[in-house]
């Protein structure tokens, strides 16, 4: 199935619509998962503001790494247009060229804004690493 094919109706739909797309190794894909006015604080770098900044980002990220991206929520409130999900990221990272795999892990809030076609679309995202969390497989 075509990351742009995929339902993005409810905040989970948009949630797999992105794994999908990064499995792809297609940030431009994310576009449509994404407000105009997206920004997203992650942990321990510069705040990215917009579109361009996001799919920049991964688009470098990609370049450099494979990427198997998962997130497991503990939380979804929907208030009307508004979605808060809060839970746990993990992306696990492959150099491209050459080096150990490392996986990451840690705390997000994401906050999505449904538009008036009835899509959700991510509008901020904030990240936290865990405290004295060793990669998965890590002795």
């Amino acid at each position: 199935m075509s990351v742009s094919t995929l339902d993005r109706s409810t905040p989970a739909g948009v949630r797999a619509a992105w794994i999908a797309a990064v499995a792809a190794n297609n940030p431009d894909a994310l576009r449509p998962l994404l407000t105009e006015d997206y920004e997203v604080w992650a942990h321990a770098t510069a705040p990215l503001h917009g579109i361009d900044a996001a799919v920049a980002a991964m688009q470098a990220a990609l370049e450099r790494y494979h990427i198997e991206q998962s997130f497991e929520p503990i939380e979804t409130v929907i208030a009307g247009d508004w979605a808060f999900e809060r839970g746990v990221e993990r992306m696990t990272i492959t150099p491209i060229g050459g080096g150990s795999t490392q996986t990451l892990v840690q705390r997000a809030l994401l906050i999505l804004r449904r538009g008036a076609d009835g899509n959700w679309r991510y509008a901020r995202g904030f990240t936290n690493g865990l405290p004295n969390e060793k990669p998965l497989g890590a002795p």
